[in-house]
């Protein structure tokens, strides 16, 4: 390692805020995307899992576990029994392992939290990267805006979730390369996935049903129209469909996702969010919709040219439909957002070969000028729900070693503002 790359690193230490800088102006040099990666741990490290006032987070469950299996050890084998259990044990295996094993030296969360930041950085940063890679030169403000909004899709601060969202950044980490380059070599990793969060069965049954879809983008296109649509479906239907065709320890879980009062606690909750909470998201699903017809009607000349752009687009295009018509189901509905990096990738791929081969068609100019500003208030949304997770040692690392800084940075903006 040289000097530089090491000065480079430790502005991590020093001031993280200029490393995110520094990360994304240089982002074409090999050590930008470690950097990146080592701020995602020093975010880890100072994440707030329980704020001020008390949350319903899942942090604080991840937190209180691993303090209660300090206090209160029990053996490996008896821990273990309880995997795949068909009386309500763990279905995922990542979570429960690294804090059971965490618990054998310490009972203090901050280094669980680091240790999930390690991981979901590390894949977090190479999706990232996999785009940042692909970018020409010359950044226009409508990419710029869309590759800030993939990178705010599944942001570092979903660790206080971290079953479900490391699952996501492995499954892409795999998926990605796999459609678009053929790459096989990560394709395990999507198997991975389903052992980070059980539920990465369902993206997988995608990936693996994909190979029997017809890449016809016209038809494909027309399928995810008609998603948005598909209202008939019966929640029951699909829970005795899933509780038939799968093992039966994931029987439990399934009822408990699938069940009417499981719905109502959904949509109670999203009652109380604040409005812009709730038309970030809207924002961000039209943006999308409206980019990817517009790329499959107009640009479809430019999606078949090229095979890569070609297959991630037809596998977006039917992961999204099969997500849409599966929302009924309210836990589904974080699926998504992997659908979201799948589009984004394949939008800004879109845009990307739209400007470098200089065709001219007026019509996706303008909309891809216009559209992209509908994803500011879903990425503001974002960068808000972010500041709940950081205090003051975001600005001054240093305070981290002195106080237990649990107050989230977004208490300070409000006592200004």
């Amino acid at each position: 390692m040289t000097e530089k790359t090491k000065q480079l690193y430790l502005t991590v230490l020093v001031f993280p805020l200029w490393s995110l800088y520094l990360s994304f102006k240089e982002f074409r040099i090999p050590q930008a995307k470690n950097l990146f990666w080592l701020l995602c741990i020093f975010l880890g490290m100072i994440h707030i899992y329980s704020p001020e006032g008390g949350t319903s987070a899942d942090g604080i469950r991840y937190a209180q576990r691993l303090i209660d299996l300090n206090q209160e050890p029990i053996s490996w084998e008896s821990f273990s029994s309880s995997f795949y259990d068909e009386e309500g044990g763990f279905l995922d295996l990542y979570q429960p392992t690294v804090t059971y094993f965490l618990s054998r030296v310490t009972d203090n969360p901050r280094w669980l939290f680091l240790i999930f930041a390690i991981v979901f950085g590390f894949f977090y940063s190479r999706n990232i990267w996999f785009v940042l890679d692909k970018l020409p030169n010359t950044i226009t403000f409508p990419l710029f805006l869309l590759t800030l909004y993939y990178i705010l899709i599944c942001p570092i601060w979903e660790i206080n979730g971290v079953r479900m969202w490391t699952a996501l950044h492995v499954f892409v980490f795999g998926a990605l390369p796999y459609i678009y380059n053929s790459d096989k070599s990560k394709l395990i990793w999507c198997f991975v996935s389903a052992l980070i969060h059980f539920s990465f069965f369902f993206p997988i049954v995608i990936l693996l049903s994909f190979h029997f879809v017809p890449r016809k983008i016209n038809l494909l296109l027309a399928f995810y129209i008609i998603s948005f649509f598909v209202t008939e479906i019966e929640i029951e239907q699909i829970r005795n469909f899933l509780t038939s065709n799968l093992p039966t320890f994931f029987h439990g879980r399934i009822l408990a996702y699938t069940s009417e009062g499981y719905a109502e606690r959904v949509i109670e909750a999203n009652k109380r969010l604040n409005f812009y909470v709730v038309l970030g998201p809207r924002y961000a699903r039209w943006a999308i919709t409206i980019l990817l017809v517009v790329a499959c009607t107009w640009g479809k000349k430019i999606i078949t040219t090229g095979k890569e752009l070609f297959n991630l687009m037809c596998f977006t295009l039917f992961m999204f439909s099969i997500i849409n018509i599966m929302t009924i189901i309210p836990t589904i509905g974080r699926f998504i957002s992997l659908a979201q990096m799948f589009a984004l990738a394949s939008i800004i791929f879109f845009y990307i070969s739209f400007k470098f081969n200089n065709y001219k068609q007026n019509e996706i100019s303008i909309i891809f000028k216009l559209v992209p500003l509908m994803l500011i208030l879903p990425m503001v949304v974002s960068l808000r729900m972010g500041c709940e997770y950081y205090g003051i040692s975001l600005v001054f690392p240093f305070m981290a070693l002195i106080i237990e800084d649990n107050k989230p940075i977004i208490q300070f903006i409000k006592q200004i503002f």
